[in-house]
């Protein structure tokens, strides 16, 4: 008996091992950002959800980037507790970019001590659209520069996020006010 639960635990053991294994990772950028375009606010259409982001924890997301006087990057996230006019829960993070010159990979540091990743995976020519992801390709996010988009842009946005390798069944989208 104590036999066939330890083989039956090393049968889930290695399962899980395998799923994490064969667990898809984003792909690398191909366009360059022009940071200059891309500062400013951004509105989240869809994402995959990280636990901040849950559901109504999080309406109304915006993110903030911007050059600091000294060079450096600035990024705030705005959420906003249970409708897009509630409460607001603010992120500050600096943001170092790792791949100067492409300017898409960013390493986001919240307080001090928790960095993350962050790729801008796709853009539109014009910087009204992005679509944002973490290296490990578990989180998306699809932004633009307007709070509400059209249902044809939205489904583009969908499509392209799927074609990047996502399922697309995992987003969630935000209220926007």
């Amino acid at each position: 008996m104590r036999l066939h639960l330890l083989s039956a635990a090393w049968g889930v053991l290695a399962l899980g091992l395998l799923a994490f294994a064969t667990e898809a990772a984003a792909p690398s950028p191909t366009k360059p950002v022009d940071l200059q375009r891309y500062y400013g606010r951004w509105y989240e259409v869809a994402r995959v959800p990280n636990h901040f982001e849950k559901g109504k924890a999080c309406s109304g997301p915006t993110a903030d980037y911007r050059q600091d006087p000294d060079g450096g990057v600035t990024v705030v996230q705005t959420c906003h507790v249970d409708t897009p006019t509630g409460p607001e829960r603010v992120y500050r993070a600096a943001a170092q970019i790792l791949d100067p010159g492409m300017n898409a990979k960013f390493r986001l540091t919240f307080f001090l001590m928790l960095s993350k990743d962050y790729w801008v995976l796709d853009h539109a020519p014009d910087y009204r659209w992005a679509i944002v992801g973490d290296p490990s390709g578990q989180y998306v996010w699809l932004f633009s520069r307007d709070p509400v988009v059209s249902q044809p842009l939205r489904d583009a946005l969908v499509a392209r996020t799927r074609a990047l390798g996502y399922d697309v069944r995992r987003l969630e989208f935000p209220l926007q006010g």
